[in-house]
């Protein structure tokens, strides 16, 4: 006899796998901003405050493409 799956009434498989892609596209789309960020301009900043400031813009980047992402692809046919 087999054992049936418990039924996923918040569908938390789906949105997981939703989230995951999402996260795919934010990190894609955070890595060549910032690549196109730092190939161009004056150069890296050398100071420990101004070195982070690049990290710190590269997680808002990230956190905001993920969201934007997560929209699109969470909308209702």
């Amino acid at each position: 006899m087999e054992k049936e799956a418990p039924i996923d009434l918040r569908n938390t498989r789906v949105r997981l796998i939703r989230f995951a892609i999402a996260c795919v596209i934010g990190a894609v789309l955070t890595f060549f901003t910032i690549k196109a960020m730092l190939s161009s301009g004056r150069g890296p900043n050398h100071d420990p405050i101004g070195g982070s400031l690049v990290w710190l813009l590269a997680i808002a980047i990230f956190v905001v493409t993920t969201m934007v992402a997560l929209n699109v692809i969470s909308k209702k046919r």
